[in-house]
């Protein structure tokens, strides 16, 4: 069968060109013949659609914590750093994966530093993995440190599953009691709207709107039915956007119920990031950069940033820290005593702790009232609907209820 490919040649330059093959493993087993790294195969006629969407797919975050804590395995286990890449190179041929691992590779062999040809591929590695890899190979412990990353990366996809997890089920519950109301609205008010004109003054003014609603929504049928997907569609392009995406989180968290959640989940974040940086021998001033950047509330970022600037005109830490106001008097004091006794990273991981179980507290409480709040909502307004149309009944029959 031929192939088309992409590899990277031994000097860390990208060639292409054809090759015959049985198959697209048996191809890349002749390109490393050759002392080539394939980046990409396809078939060369029909195959190349597939390559190439396969090649702009986008690569999911525990995918990325996956690749770096396959890279830590291999360099305990012995091998070589850029034989550590090749090979997971070759174990994603033909994908974006290995395509970026193989530009990866080419800068190793062309002699940049992990960290420089880390930053060379398109992947979206988080900005915190490249000071961190900088750390390990100044130190030589680079499989630490990158066991370190992938922890962080796995605890923060961790995290965001969760969240993800906790509101499916209300998310589910909220969405069929809305279709109920709305099949109520387009199904069973609509059959009686001919008492609006029997009714001749005596229906209730309740009903009237009801019945009237009803009415409203069949006969605009088709515009409610283009304007409610276009309103979903158009809220998930707008959450896609970081900016839009940032003023709500914002607003959210000083929101009653779910503000205090997000808030732990924030500084939970914050802590274990600035510990993982500072355990792996990263500088105090850019752990804290770091740490700030990878947060997600602009509100936090501010005041973060004050604390690298106090920092920097020679406030502590600890009073640096205690005058955003973020962080409550435990947190203040376990930092104090690592700043005193040099085992910061150690104390902002039980700062860290205390927020991730802080915030799972909350996520509980918040579905636990969730779920009953919603289902009286949407009881509440099925009733209304419901007594509106036999107040309509009862009105015209004269029977009291």
């Amino acid at each position: 069968m031929h192939y088309r490919y992409k590899a990277v040649n031994q000097q860390g330059e990208t060639v292409s060109g054809d090759i015959e093959a049985d198959g697209e493993r048996a191809a890349a087993r002749l390109l490393r013949q050759r002392a080539l790294t394939p980046t990409s195969i396809a078939i060369a006629s029909s195959g190349t659609g597939a390559s190439t969407k396969s090649s702009r797919r986008r690569v999911r975050p525990e995918e990325l914590a996956l690749i770096v804590r396959e890279l830590a395995t291999l360099l305990r286990a012995g091998v070589s750093l850029a034989e550590a890449v090749e090979s997971l190179a070759e174990a994603h041929a033909g994908d974006v994966i290995g395509a970026n691992l193989g530009r990866v590779y080419g800068q190793l062999r062309a002699g940049a530093a992990f960290s420089a040809a880390l930053a060379s591929s398109s992947l979206a590695w988080p900005q915190y993995l490249y000071p961190l890899v900088t750390a390990g190979e100044e130190t030589g412990k680079l499989a630490q440190t990158l066991d370190d990353a992938a922890a962080q990366m796995e605890h923060e996809e961790l995290v965001r599953r969760e969240v993800r997890n906790a509101l499916i089920y209300p998310g589910i519950l909220v969405f069929s009691g809305i279709a109920a109301t709305l099949l109520i609205f387009i199904v069973v008010v609509p059959k009686f709207a001919n008492l609006l004109k029997t009714g001749k003054g005596k229906i209730p003014e309740i009903s009237a709107w009801v019945l009237e609603a009803g009415m409203f929504v069949q006969e605009h049928l088709f515009l409610f039915g283009l304007l409610l997907p276009g309103c979903v569609l158009l809220a998930i392009a707008a959450l896609g956007r970081p900016g839009v995406r940032a003023r709500v989180l914002d607003g959210l968290a000083s929101a009653p119920l779910v503000g205090k959640w997000i808030m732990d989940t924030e500084l939970g974040r914050w802590a274990s990031m600035l510990s993982t940086l500072l355990a792996n021998k990263v500088p105090l001033l850019t752990s804290l950069t770091l740490a700030e950047q990878g947060l997600r509330l602009d509100s936090v970022k501010g005041k973060m940033r004050f604390v690298v600037r106090d920092i920097r005109s020679g406030k502590k830490i600890t009073d640096a820290v205690f005058a955003t106001g973020l962080l409550g008097p435990t947190d203040v004091n376990l930092i104090r005593v690592g700043e005193r006794s040099g085992e910061l990273a150690m104390t902002l991981r039980s700062v860290a702790m205390l927020h991730e179980n802080a915030s799972r507290i909350r996520l509980k409480r918040f579905l636990i009232l969730l779920e009953p709040i919603a289902i009286l909502v949407i009881g509440a307004v099925i009733g209304f609907i419901m007594v509106a149309i036999m107040l309509a009944i009862t009105s015209i029959s004269d029977v009291a209820i």
